[in-house]
């Protein structure tokens, strides 16, 4: 019999057979699966070295093709390099799709220190997952070109040209907010050695801060500020390209971390 701390009145006290009862109808504890978050997470170094090989060196955007060319200069570009843009492009268009898996792994290890209900989390992984969406139709407005380029006019071509770097360069705030969310939660982490080394979300802070001088794309053809310039190419984009493989190094590392973490969680309570 139990006494009720309140009334005084005595009641029977629950059986070893109702608690059997009410544990079974508790949800079960997660079970994570630790090599496919660690597969997940190699989903970034997949797409950068995809990405620089295939839309950059084999396609010829690195460097990019001068915005300053004519139509017709566009359009025997596109001829000259036909085989090479489409296959580029076209693998391309379909590998983008690891960046949105390794978001995935990144928010994962974001929420094990901001707490399930963290909202820079959530922005981490809608931010990976937007960042496929330009990516992904800029190549694909790229491959229609260098497939339709006999048949296309030096005007049309041009314009494609140009349609895709403006969506590709232009759309650049959706994965800010990403490298923000990461940077801020990452820098949070109390840890007496942090599972994101400190360098790395500061590093993103200087990617953050490096993409805004595309907006200038739009208006000039030459100099720093041109898609292919020093300032809105080779610092804005190889800002990130140095991003993505740092974190992704440390992501997977974390991975094994949480790991142990967790399995000296359990051994402590038994």
């Amino acid at each position: 019999m139990a006494t009720d701390a309140v009334t005084g009145t005595e009641h029977a006290a629950p059986s070893g057979g109702q608690d059997a009862a009410r544990r079974s109808l508790a949800p079960p504890p997660l079970s994570i699966d630790y090599r496919l978050w660690k597969l997940m997470g190699w989903g970034g170094p997949v797409f950068m070295a995809s990405f620089v090989f295939l839309w950059g060196v084999l396609a010829g955007n690195i460097p990019p093709f001068k915005p300053s060319a004519t139509p017709l200069e566009v359009k025997a570009h596109y001829l000259d390099h036909q085989l090479a843009i489409m296959i580029g492009m076209s693998v391309c268009l379909t590998i983008t799709a690891t960046y949105m898996v390794w978001g995935v792994a990144i928010s994962q290890v974001m929420q094990r220190i901001e707490g399930d209900a963290g909202m820079l989390s959530k922005l981490e992984v809608m931010g990976a997952t937007i960042t496929c969406a330009p990516i992904m139709t800029a190549c694909a407005i790229w491959l229609t070109a260098a497939h339709e380029a006999a048949t296309l006019s030096p005007e049309v071509l041009h314009m494609m040209y140009w349609l895709g770097w403006l969506l590709i360069d232009l759309a650049y705030l959706v994965t800010s907010f990403e490298i923000a969310a990461c940077s801020i939660v990452f820098l949070r982490d109390k840890r007496e050695k942090p599972l994101v080394a400190h360098w790395v979300s500061w590093w993103g802070w200087v990617t953050f801060a490096s993409f805004f001088v595309v907006n200038a794309i739009p208006f000039v053809t030459t100099g720093p500020l041109a898609f292919n310039g020093i300032i809105s190419f080779w610092i804005a984009f190889f800002t990130w390209f140095i991003w993505c493989p740092s974190l992704s190094y440390y992501v997977i590392k974390a991975v094994g971390r949480l790991k142990a973490e967790d399995e000296a969680a359990a051994l402590a309570a038994g």
